[in-house]
């Protein structure tokens, strides 16, 4: 097989042009998706419901119960956030107290992980109606602006036989 000659300045502009329909097309795409949580708020849809988590009297007000299963997002009521605060606690004492700071660093960082995983949990992510017209586009911008930039980057050899 005989490698054509590469002519660096015009894969230079083929793949900035990949990168910009492919760009608009995640944009587009992105743009028709709807991303939220459940919050807490007074007097909101959720709001003197009976909770998911709670039972017998815990699980009216606000968001739920006492277990981890309220409307509640983020540091909300019935989350389940206020235990994770121990072990960070513990973690930063550990840290400005010990030289070795494994453990520190450990807890603190599981502790960080797990608030997140939690706040991610409460998200829901929704594609909004958009006509199949639409939907073809922005596959196909996404699909062409990758072909190019990938075409742009083919066949380059780092000179080795």
């Amino acid at each position: 097989m005989v490698m054509q000659p590469r002519k660096p300045v015009e894969d230079f502009f083929t793949f900035i042009l990949g990168a910009v329909l492919l760009s608009t097309g995640v944009f587009l795409f992105f743009n028709q998706v709807l991303v939220g949580s459940h919050g807490f708020a007074m007097g909101g849809p959720f709001a003197f419901r009976r909770g998911w988590g709670g039972g017998g009297m815990a699980g009216y007000g606000w968001g739920g119960g006492f277990g981890g299963g309220g409307f509640g997002g983020g540091l909300a009521p019935g989350s389940g956030f206020g235990l994770l605060l121990i072990p960070l606690t513990a973690g930063v004492c550990l840290l400005f107290a010990l030289r070795n700071q494994r453990w520190g660093w450990f807890l603190v960082l599981a502790s960080l992980a797990a608030m997140a995983a939690g706040v991610l949990q409460t998200l829901f992510v929704q594609f909004q109606p958009t006509t199949l017209w639409n939907l073809i586009m922005m596959l196909a911008l996404v699909g062409s602006g990758g072909g190019l930039m990938f075409r742009a980057l083919m066949g380059y050899d780092d000179g080795q036989e």
